[in-house]
């Protein structure tokens, strides 16, 4: 197992009235303080596996940095407490609230969201046999851990041949796409030809996360909210949901499919 994923634990399992132990890992989550500069920000709650990763990617998709050039180093230090800590260039503002919010507090509305960025141009025809390969190979490549572990969810970054390029694990499905945001960055990867797969729910934050990469198709096991819907048709992402098997549901901007679509 695991063990950065899964803390070795026990349970009772019961079928019907009976009852016996037995023992799996179950997935961590531990909190992670933010400091940036030397201030501390917020607290990330996360699985403690690519924080380096999860920082970089975070300040990206929050738009606290536009590239690497502006990090200087991330320490991840667990003595003698657990902190990630950022040195950028300069001094600047930290955002005091996400970009769109799922309660009734503040947050910019639907409209000015939608208009902040123009329509992504189609590039790109992708094959249905390769989305599903693409789903596949993700839940293949984390199924060990899954078996061992559980609880947590996937996302990666998949090319045109259906193969896992980068993938990431968290009990929070938007830290997996602040982790491969981070691996873009670290490593320089070309997203150009690739797509993102995902086992969790696409929520509005993601499919913002997502376009902020200029990401042309999200791909889920689950369903998109009705918000992510709305934002991809908007900004002309292909958000494809229910993808299992030779089975999806495709629910904004289809044309990027090399397939034939009745009206």
């Amino acid at each position: 197992m695991n063990e950065a994923l899964g803390w070795p634990t026990h349970y009772w399992a019961y079928v019907g009235d009976a009852g016996q132990r037995a023992d799996k890992g179950i997935m961590r989550e531990t909190p992670w303080p933010l400091f940036v500069n030397g201030r501390e920000w917020l607290t990330m709650m996360a699985t403690p596996t690519q924080l380096e990763r999860l920082a970089v990617g975070f300040l990206y998709n929050e738009g606290v940095i536009a590239s690497l050039d502006e990090l200087l180093s991330v320490r991840i230090c667990e003595h003698p407490a657990a902190i990630i800590d950022v040195r950028l260039v300069g001094d600047r503002a930290l955002p005091a609230k996400r970009t769109l919010t799922s309660g009734c507090g503040g947050g910019i509305t639907f409209g000015e969201l939608a208009e902040s960025r123009p329509p992504l141009p189609v590039r790109t025809l992708w094959q249905p046999a390769t989305i599903y390969a693409g789903m596949s190979n993700l839940l293949a490549t984390v199924a060990d851990d899954y078996r061992a572990v559980g609880g947590f969810h996937s996302s990666a970054w998949v090319d045109g041949d259906g193969a896992v390029r980068v993938v990431a694990n968290d009990v929070g499905r938007h830290n997996t796409i602040d982790k491969l945001a981070g691996a873009v960055l670290l490593h320089q990867i070309d997203l150009r030809g690739l797509f993102l797969v995902s086992t969790g729910r696409i929520s509005s934050e993601m499919i913002t996360k997502a376009a902020g990469l200029g990401v042309e198709m999200v791909v889920s096991r689950n369903s998109p909210t009705a918000t992510t819907v709305q934002l991809a048709r908007a900004w002309q992402i292909t958000v494809i949901g229910y993808c299992r098997g030779q089975r999806m549901h495709v629910y904004s901007a289809p044309e990027r499919l090399a397939m034939p679509r009745s009206h």
